[in-house]
């Protein structure tokens, strides 16, 4: 069973956390991305409205978009050629990083995602979205438990903002693990606020490549993990 947030991460962490949140209102305010775009990726859904069930659900009380400016250096830290890699979002929400990483020439862009008022609101986004530098058009967003998700058999981008519990962590290393077995290929994580650290090192899969730190109030710390064969 899933602990609640307050047990998983702890109280300062907890804490930490809805104080980053805070301060990331305001700058989304500031960089105005729905507004620019006419999408909807903003933090305006309740956990009732949600209506998913499960051990994840704790988890999606988390819920809050990735800014644009921390995530365009995490996809800039990344030392890969885009072209080869898939970039996979596991808790996509409604859609914002995918957006945000399609404006990179990734083979295919995947979003993974529990809530089906979440994700159907991506779809839309995904359908409204318009960008002279999207280079990237190949989506394919699926309504699913992330511990479920089989990745495809191609050099890929796993990226992370803390979207489910420890347990469900444990669940998608070992797939990520099972995969690697059946075709060994370059594969990378790129973490935003990393408090399962320990469990990714613990995997022996990943090596650590570089960690950035917030640039500014309603920010996180972010970390990139690399697994080449």
């Amino acid at each position: 069973m899933a602990l609640s947030p307050w047990r998983e991460r702890g109280f300062a962490e907890t804490l930490r956390s809805i104080h980053a949140c805070m301060h990331a209102q305001r700058h989304e305010r500031i960089d105005a991305f729905d507004a620019r775009h006419g999408t909807d990726t903003g933090r305006h859904l309740s956990l009732e409205a949600l209506r998913v069930s499960g051990q994840d659900v704790p988890a999606l009380w988390r819920y809050f978009p990735t800014l644009e400016a921390p995530f365009r250096r995490m996809l800039a830290a990344l030392p890969i050629r885009f072209e080869d890699h898939a970039f996979i979002d596991l808790g996509s929400g409604k859609g914002r990083a995918l957006l945000l990483a399609s404006e990179r020439p990734f083979r295919r862009i995947f979003g993974v995602e529990l809530s089906p008022r979440l994700h159907r609101v991506a779809l839309r986004n995904i359908d409204i979205y318009r960008s002279p530098q999207q280079r990237c058009r190949a989506f394919e967003l699926l309504c699913m438990d992330a511990a479920d998700f089989s990745p495809p058999a191609i050099p890929a981008v796993f990226y992370l903002f803390q979207p489910f519990p420890r347990e469900t962590m444990a669940a998608v290393l070992d797939r990520m693990r099972t995969s690697l077995r059946t075709c060994e290929r370059e594969l990378a994580i790129v973490y935003l606020n990393p408090i399962f650290h320990d469990s990714i090192m613990e995997t022996g899969l990943f090596a650590h490549h570089v960690t950035g730190a917030a640039q500014r109030p309603g920010e996180f710390d972010w970390t990139i993990y690399l697994h080449r064969p």
